[in-house]
């Protein structure tokens, strides 16, 4: 009966070892595939944060170049119109008009 327990008591052992050998290997796998995944998330946030940078980079210039382009022509636009209004003659009535709305507009108001 002894040799019965003693063997019994080996295959425990041994079950146990091989337990252990197999959640140690299980935990070392888990692990290795646990840095490919952060690896892989932090390559995605890093190429995520590049792209984004890239395309805040490319809307403000395409905002610049629109803005640029509006503000000549706006004063391509004012520049044509003063020089119409400053070719003008202006007659004695549109002078009259304009003194009487400047100077006189101080005291309209009273």
């Amino acid at each position: 009966m002894s040799t019965d327990y003693a063997e019994t008591l080996k295959r425990i052992k041994d079950a146990e070892e091989a337990g252990s050998r197999e959640v140690a290997e299980r935990k070392k796998s888990l692990e290795a595939e646990l840095s490919t995944m952060e690896q892989a998330a932090d390559k995605s946030i890093e190429d995520s944060r590049a792209g984004a940078e890239a395309y805040v980079s490319r809307e403000a210039e395409d905002a610049r170049t629109s803005s640029q382009r509006e503000a000549e022509a706006l004063l391509a636009s004012t520049k044509k119109k003063a020089d119409e209004v400053s070719s003008k003659r202006l007659g004695e009535k549109d002078l009259r008009k304009i003194i009487d709305e400047v100077l006189f507009s101080e005291f309209k108001g009273e």
